[in-house]
């Protein structure tokens, strides 16, 4: 009599976890030191993993694509200018020349150029403030009693989000 044919360890397990649903996307923002920032996907850890849009303070210009977590751009994608005029073709992130400005949204799928960020336009701090306190306390607790959700803000909503056509989020 021949002994059975060995078993196969990890199969069942295997087979549960492509069952498994996958990680879900996270969007949201990734500050740098110099004031650079990045507003797309980003992985589990809180770090840029996938398409976005990477602000850069000093000169005012984005890049818009594929990145890892190390803020390389991966394949295609373009670098829009300071006053979102013009564009130029990336190739992982080295430009590759020229390109009308609705090319470059059809390039990387948004609906508008992206907004405008540099050191001009962002607003200069104006540190604690008694009277803005009050009123933002305010806020919350006006929507906490009229139960609407909390996750709106009292600034008014975030510019800064990129605005993917329908379909590509």
């Amino acid at each position: 009599q021949r002994p059975p044919p060995p078993r196969r360890r990890g199969t069942r397990s295997r087979a549960r976890a492509r069952a498994m649903a996958t990680v879900p996307g996270f969007h949201g923002f990734y500050g740098l030191a110099g004031g650079d920032m990045f507003a797309g996907a980003l992985n589990v850890f809180g770090k840029p993993c996938g398409r976005g849009v990477l602000y850069r303070i000093e000169s005012g210009e984005c890049d818009v694509g594929i990145f890892d977590g190390d803020l390389q751009m991966l394949g295609r994608g373009a670098r829009f200018t300071r006053d979102r005029d013009e564009a130029v073709d990336l190739q992982d992130g080295q430009p590759r020349g020229a390109l009308a400005l609705d090319a470059a949204l059809q390039l990387v799928g948004l609906e508008k150029a992206p907004a405008v960020r540099h050191k001009g336009s962002l607003p200069t701090p104006t540190g604690y403030d008694k009277m803005r306190l009050h009123k933002t306390q305010a806020w919350y607790q006006y929507r906490a009693l009229a139960m609407l959700p909390m996750t709106d803000s009292n600034l008014g909503p975030h510019e800064f989000p990129p605005q993917w056509k329908a379909g590509q989020e």
